[in-house]
């Protein structure tokens, strides 16, 4: 198996491995009252929780969510209202699960555009690196997330920043085969030369994996001739 084939693997498995756990276990001892709260999105109950001295940085204690704080579980629902409510009430904005994921990871995955507006207003690190060094970029590049790309690059986010294996967000939308996020990220200065530390380029992956129509548009920007936005 070549290098890019051992990425594309490990890839799955950092995603699959628990950066961002799924939204539902079975069987699991309960978690602490103001988890429950923002799962039912019942936001009198929570903002009565906090006003009774609720830690407003309560984690699930499930072994599969665990570090999983009220915050993100509201970030994931896309629940702009409990978002607020939390932060209000003094949730750490950068707070992270035992994966190293934060809540705007977990809004980013989702999509919750309204969310993460609000969490980077609040200082969410726009840059933050969690397991396997996923950062909120590299996730919504990962799940699609052209909306939320959008706005991360607005607030700075790192179009070069890596993950564990050498490989760019560029990198990562070529293997998802995704034209419209790949044409965003090279319209916004993403290296169309970029590499990994295989020597593995973005233009391997793409040829690697039959993505003629990407490695065409990756040799027009190589050649300095990219065009405007997508479409046009």
């Amino acid at each position: 198996m070549g290098a890019i084939g051992r990425c594309l693997i490990l890839a799955c498995l950092a995603l699959a491995g628990g950066l961002l756990p799924p939204a539902v276990a079975v069987g699991a001892p309960a978690d602490p009252e103001l988890i429950e709260a923002v799962r039912a999105a019942d936001a009198d109950r929570v903002a009565r929780l906090l006003a009774a001295g609720a830690d407003p940085d309560a984690a699930s204690t499930r072994p599969r969510y665990r570090g999983k704080t009220a915050l993100m579980w509201a970030a994931e629902r896309g629940d702009t209202r409990l978002v607020e409510l939390l932060l209000a009430g003094g949730a750490a904005v950068d707070a992270t699960n035992a994966n190293g994921g934060t809540a705007l990871m977990y809004a980013a995955a989702r999509g919750r555009e309204e969310p993460v507006r609000v969490l980077l207003r609040r200082g969410a690190n726009v840059n933050a690196r969690a397991r396997h060094g996923w950062t909120p970029l590299l996730v919504a590049t990962a799940k699609r997330r052209l909306g939320v790309l959008d706005i991360l690059v607005a607030n700075g986010a790192d179009l070069e920043s890596p993950d564990v294996y050498g490989w760019t967000p560029l990198m990562r939308a070529v293997e998802a085969g995704n034209r419209e996020v790949v044409r965003f990220l090279l319209e916004h200065g993403a290296d169309p030369a970029a590499s990994d530390g295989n020597g593995v380029s973005v233009l391997d992956v793409a040829r690697e994996l039959d993505r003629e129509q990407i490695a065409a548009l990756l040799r027009r920007y190589q050649a300095g001739a990219g065009t405007g936005r997508a479409g046009h």
